[in-house]
This record gives C-alpha cells, structure tokens and sequence, in this order.
C-alpha cells in the first residue's frame, strides 16, 4: 500500500523483507545499540509481524512495527498485535505535528492493521513516557493501565525445589499445559498473553540472543509443582521475566526467585507488574516505584475503546520483545 496521507515530503510503505537492513540500520541509529539480523528474524520472521516505513526520497526516516501474540480476551482466543519498534530519525523529529513522521508511521500502521474488521482488533505496547505523551496527544493512544516496576532483596528460602524446564519431556510438556490451563481459567475475564509450550519455546529457548532460566517449582515438603519461573541475570542482578501459575502460586515462585538471586550471586530480582495484579505478591516483601509506567491501547481506527480494556491485561517483562 501507499498511504493516503503521504506528504511532498515523506512517503508511507508497507514494510518488505528488502526494507530490513536499512530499518535495522535506522535502529542502530536512534537506539544506539544494534539490531541484529537473527534478532530481527525472530521478531518479525515467517509472517510474524507487519510494519510500516516512513520514506524521505529512497531513504526509510521512520518505522513503526508490531509483532503478532495469542491472547485470551474475555474469555476468546485471537492474535493481538503487540506494538513494538517506533523509531524516526533524529534529523526528523522535530516535527511532532500531525503531518510529522512519527504521526504518518503510526496512524498508517494503526489504520491499516488495528480496529474493526482490521487484521487485529486488540494492540498493545510498552512505550516510554515521552512517546506516550506525545501519542496521546496526537488522538493515537488512549491509557489503559499502569506497569509497576517491583523489586525484592534476594533472600535464603529452602521452603522450594526446582527443575530446569526440558522442552523434550513429555512430563514437562503436560505440566505446562495443565499450568496453562488453570492460569487461563482464572483471566477468563481478563486479557493474557498465551503461555503455553509453543509459545514458551519461542519466546525464551529459541531466543536467539539472550539465555533465561526456566524452573519448574516445587514446594521441598511434598515435591508438588506449584508453576514455572522465567528469570534471566541482568549483571548483579536477577530480571523476573515470566510466571506460570495459578494466582495463589505466584507469591510461591516469587520466593523462589528471591532465592534463586541468592544462589546466582545477586542481590535483588526485580521485573515489571500490572498494577491491577499487584495484590498477589502483596505478602511477598515487595518494593513497588511511585512512579509506573503506562500502557496504551491504539485507538486511532474505529476498534475497542480504552473503557473495553482498561485494567485488563495482565503483564510481566516476557510480555515485552526486549527484555
């Protein structure tokens, strides 16, 4: 497609396989970090993400891209879209109007994919402040929620076992689907990332960059399975990434972690929350920042309203592409 908002300045596209390296290499640039290929694949490889660029002549200025997630919402299957690389170059960011690239990146992507009868009726993302701001501003996002970043101080705990999750264990396989199962039926009336084995494979063993640590918990006193902990070492200290548990359970894994940052050296585990959610590791000794971050939903198309949403989701670092 060719947007109908192009301007005599910048140009709106589909974004192809051919476009990669030059957006990788635009994301080198406003990110100062790389973006590698394998990276990129993962993400947006095999169809499973769509994007749009924003030209200047030949040259891509702007990029906006999601990646597909099954969710369970109200209690329905469907595939969401999870909004996730915006990035304009620095040389164009001053113009922060409605004709600027940041806008014509979003609003075509939102416009084309997300709403009533669009590829994707749900949307969501995890932008930093200032473009939140500046996307509600412009009448693209509405708030729907806030993200609480919690931390624990490690702390000795023998009260738990655990065991690496094998992906090749038909035990492990069923474990996690009856894991699965419990955590969906309580979010029946929520919205929620699936959590199942397919996605737990990708999202974290086949990751091609970063290694986490998968571990199914026990209590030590019975040897009974009580979820599955995802945490990763971020330097001296330990990311809770992902949970997998019925809500009782939580609190049991997050005393495990807090035990696990013990043994690997760490001296806190911390991670990302819904503040919706927060009353399930209220016990636990958690530290919660005053300041959250907020979640948007796209409501630029006709499609949900932020009232249909808002304080719906629940979510956790693994919800996010980059963590």
């Amino acid at each position: 497609m060719t947007s109908s908002q192009n301007s005599s300045l910048w140009q709106v596209e589909d974004a192809r396989p051919e476009h990669d390296p030059q957006v990788r290499k635009l994301f080198n640039e406003v990110f100062k970090q790389p973006m590698s290929e394998a990276n990129w694949q993962w993400k947006y490889g095999e169809n499973r993400g769509v994007g749009v660029v924003v030209n200047h002549g030949d040259e891509p200025i702007a990029y906006f891209g999601g990646t597909e997630r099954r969710v369970v919402f109200n209690g329905e299957y469907l595939v969401a879209v999870q909004c996730g690389d915006s990035m304009v170059a620095e040389a164009h960011r001053g113009t922060l109007s409605k004709k600027g690239p940041f806008y014509l990146s979003v609003t075509s992507f939102l416009g084309q994919y997300v709403g009533f009868g669009l590829p994707y009726l749900l949307s969501y993302g995890f932008p930093n402040a200032r473009a939140m701001r500046l996307a509600e501003r412009l009448g693209m996002y509405d708030e729907i929620g806030n993200l609480l970043d919690v931390v624990w101080k490690a702390e000795n705990d023998p009260a738990y076992a655990s065991a690496s999750l094998d992906f090749e264990s038909a035990r492990h396989q069923q474990l996690i689907s009856s894991l699965w199962e419990e955590m969906a039926s309580e979010f029946v009336d929520r919205a929620i990332g699936v959590r199942d084995a397919e996605y737990l494979k990708y999202r974290y063993h086949d990751h091609p960059e970063l290694d986490y640590n998968l571990n199914i918990v026990s209590l030590a006193s019975s040897n009974s399975p009580v979820g599955l902990i995802v945490t990763r070492k971020v330097e001296d200290r330990l990311l809770l990434v992902d949970v997998l548990a019925a809500k009782k359970d939580i609190r049991h894994l997050v005393q495990f972690g807090k035990n696990l940052a013990v043994e690997l050296n760490c001296g806190e585990m911390y991670g990302w929350l819904t503040e919706v959610d927060s009353d399930l590791v209220a016990d636990t000794s958690v530290i919660i920042s005053e300041t959250p971050l907020r979640l948007p939903l796209g409501v630029y198309s006709d499609g949900l309203t932020a009232d249909d949403v808002r304080d719906k989701w629940f979510f956790m670092c693994g919800d996010s592409d980059f963590l």
